[in-house]
């Protein structure tokens, strides 16, 4: 699959501060301890997602944090609900940067004056991608909708269409996004009693045939079996 690109609208926020490290560990999914790039889940108290992040760890000990589905804003106010009086500063740096995604089969290696984040979020490889605003990305330019057909037909759940404030992680097929060795954090006692419990009564599914957003679903009973949350190119 040749690369191609498409603009997005990607929240970027970089968290600052002395306990910026231990404070981000404490409060999403992934361990950030000896991973320079992670996908990550934000989630409340009850273990369902409230976001999705991919986190970098930056050379100067601060943390930068893409978001493709809130503003800014809405990612601050997630990121930092729980700072009292930990040394944590988060702050907008999205307007610098013309924000796309790339993706395809062939792995890229750098972008002149921009940067790279791989991601997992779309079941192809896929980057996103900041670059100086006047920039010409280098790529041919696609469409989302093709992207998020390659994912809905991938299995890969997007948050929060798919997997939201409603949901646990495992029952999108979310698991790979969460550690169960790091210690405390967020949601972290939900997400350690399904892991030993091993049991969801629900679970996301794909389906193929003319679907829509938002149909249901039925059993050959005519009893109701889920709802279509992402649909595209004949499956959902």
């Amino acid at each position: 699959m040749a690369l191609k690109s498409a603009p997005a609208d990607t929240a970027v926020v970089r968290v600052t501060g002395e306990d910026a490290a231990a404070f981000l560990q404490g409060q999403c999914t992934a361990d950030l301890r000896n991973a320079p790039l992670v996908d990550a889940l934000w989630l409340n108290r009850k273990g369902r997602v409230l976001a999705h992040t991919v986190i970098a760890k930056e050379a100067d000990g601060s943390f930068l944090l893409l978001c493709p589905h809130l503003s800014a804003a809405e990612l601050i106010a997630i990121v930092t609900a729980n700072v009292i009086a930990d040394d944590v500063v988060a702050t907008e740096e999205s307007a610098p940067w013309q924000r796309a995604v790339v993706w395809g089969e062939i792995s890229i290696e750098a972008l002149a004056g921009g940067r790279l984040f791989s991601t997992r979020r779309f079941g192809v490889p896929a980057w996103d991608v900041l670059a100086p605003a006047e920039a010409k990305l280098p790529w041919p330019t696609g469409e989302f909708a093709e992207l998020d057909v390659i994912r809905i037909s991938a299995g890969v759940p997007s948050v929060p269409a798919d997997c939201g404030s409603h949901e646990f992680p495992q029952e999108c097929g979310l698991d790979a996004w969460v550690s169960y060795s790091k210690g405390c954090y967020l949601g972290q006692e939900v997400m350690a009693r399904i892991q030993s419990m091993g049991s969801l009564r629900r679970i996301l599914r794909k389906v193929s045939g003319p679907v829509t957003n938002g149909l249901e679903l039925k059993t050959a009973e005519g009893k109701s079996a889920g709802w279509v949350r992402s649909a595209g190119g004949g499956v959902g």
